[in-house]
């Protein structure tokens, strides 16, 4: 008998839990129905605004940004650096950060200097791109440009390869090889009873 009572005890317990479980569910899917109304119905706008509100678009603004090439825009308001410094080149790496410059100090010593890295004392470089790099002289930031008032060096040109030198007279002149003879026919007989 005390089993009896000790299943039915469970069985009410069990079903306690799954009501409560039920109720829960209930309770959050009454919960997400409310955030998807009331998305629906609250405009999209600022606080205190309406979503209609224009807003006015300069074409100049337009140009500004380009949508397909997201990079840093180049500091175009610094100036060129009066610096004794000549930039020999630059190698920008865009997955690490790490780019790097070749630059020529004073003294005539090129040293490789990655970003963030002391050119001389109080300038460091500050970011590399394709043609230059930017450098930070304390609170003033200044461009370093490649040298391009020299054209690159043509190419030299191409070069004849020299005729080949004729066989020493040790080695006879090849002699042409005639293809071998066509294999030979059997004879062709007849059988009898066989048409040809």
């Amino acid at each position: 008998m005390d089993g009896w009572v000790a299943q039915s005890g469970l069985k009410k317990i069990g079903d306690m839990a799954v009501k409560v479980a039920t109720f829960a569910l209930l309770a959050a899917i009454a919960f997400l129905l409310a955030r998807i109304f009331w998305t629906l119905v609250t405009p999209a706008g600022p606080f205190g605004g309406s979503a209609a509100r224009q807003q006015s678009v300069s074409l100049a603004s337009l140009g500004a940004v380009d949508p397909f090439f997201r990079q840093a825009k180049p500091d175009t308001g610094s100036v060129v650096t009066g610096l004794p410094l000549k930039l020999f080149g630059t190698r920008i790496d865009d997955v690490t950060g790490l780019s790097s410059a070749i630059i020529a100090t004073p003294d005539g010593l090129q040293s490789s200097y990655i970003v963030g890295e002391a050119i001389m004392p109080g300038v460091k470089l500050a970011s590399v791109a394709r043609d230059g790099v930017t450098i930070d002289r304390g609170s003033v930031v200044e461009r370093l440009f490649l040298d391009q008032s020299v054209p690159a060096p043509g190419a030299a040109p191409a070069t004849t390869l020299p005729l080949p030198l004729p066989l020493p007279a040790a080695y006879p002149p090849a002699q042409p090889v005639s293809p071998p003879p066509p294999p030979a026919q059997p004879p062709i007989t007849q059988t009898p009873g066989v048409a040809p």
